[in-house]
């Protein structure tokens, strides 16, 4: 069992228990989990929990404690009809046979209880309202009262998604709360598009930055550098909600504040790689990565070589 949990710039809020984490897999009768966790928005959390077990469960999941928050899973098996039983407010739904990559959404405050019989692998995606109803305000959008839940539903956008999360799950590195922020946005909007029927966001409101914006964010981000620094920082910098402060900045940049700060990462990396002689785990944690695995990781993606070769080549 592991976690990550990414960290703001100085100390991190408590996070209200909800279904997720290592609580939410007791709640299925099982020890094999992954999770992340952030802040979103302040004591609420959106996190990505992975269980899984070879035999199935024993028994239905224990009672959840109701709480404003959707829960979004997507099988990473097969789970053929008849394994899996579900029941929402007391009453039974038919749950068809589950491909991979197939999603369900669900109200955790629905009275939600299932039993999987056979072997399950299983990505739950924990969203809190609050996070939804911000996303909605910054658009001039009262807060949904109502989304649509679904049972077994293809959904390309979070299948896709789920495919981007898992290599994050799996390499155990805690992972940059820049990016976790921009992953809760980009779900948060998908689920107010598909399943509460609201427009394609981006295109309500348009426009970048001001200057000031632009020179105040750009400052911000490379001061704190080697920071884990969190979205809603630089939006209060900028004076905007995160989630408009997210489109504005990709609008007047051209790419998200987290692929923003990467570049420059990597760029303060490749300077220290040329003009200095320090260890390679000195440039990655000075550049911002948390450790040397994730910085070679990100260097080789990017540029297309190791950092270690990358040196060699450029200084001999």
């Amino acid at each position: 069992m592991s976690s990550m949990i990414a960290s703001p710039l100085s100390e991190r809020p408590s996070l209200k228990p909800g279904a997720y984490g290592i609580d939410f897999a007791a709640k299925f009768h099982v020890s094999d989990s992954s999770s992340f966790t952030t802040p979103w928005p302040d004591e609420q959390a959106f996190a990505v929990t992975r269980l899984w077990s070879k035999s199935g469960m024993l028994d239905r999941t224990m009672q959840f404690d109701r709480e404003r928050a959707l829960v979004v899973s997507l099988s990473l098996n097969t789970i053929t009809r008849g394994n899996y039983r579900f029941w929402t407010e007391g009453k039974f739904r038919e749950v068809p046979s589950l491909a991979p990559f197939t999603t369900s959404v669900t109200d955790m405050e629905s009275d939600p209880v299932c039993l999987v019989t056979g072997p399950f692998d299983y990505i739950h995606y924990h969203v809190p309202r609050t996070g939804l109803d911000d996303i909605a305000k910054s658009v001039g959008i009262q807060p949904v009262g109502t989304f649509r839940c679904v049972l077994a539903e293809n959904d390309p956008f979070l299948s896709q998604f789920t495919k981007l999360v898992l290599p994050m799950l799996e390499s155990g590195s805690q992972l940059p709360a820049l990016l976790l922020d921009h992953l809760s946005l980009l779900l948060g909007a998908h689920l107010l598009q598909k399943y509460a029927g609201l427009p394609k966001l981006p295109e309500m409101i348009r426009g970048g930055l001001a200057p000031w914006q632009k020179r105040k964010a750009a400052e911000f981000l490379s001061d704190n550098l080697a920071t884990n620094v969190r979205l809603r920082q630089v939006a209060k910098e900028c004076e905007l909600s995160v989630s408009h402060f997210a489109r504005s900045f990709k609008e007047t940049f051209g790419v998200s504040a987290y692929r923003w700060l990467i570049q420059k990462r990597l760029s303060h990396a490749q300077h220290l790689l040329l003009k200095t002689r320090i260890p390679l785990i000195d440039i990655a944690l000075q550049s911002g990565f948390p450790d040397q695995a994730s910085f070679t990781r990100g260097f080789k993606r990017n540029l297309g070589v190791t950092p270690g070769r990358w040196r060699k080549f450029h200084r001999d």
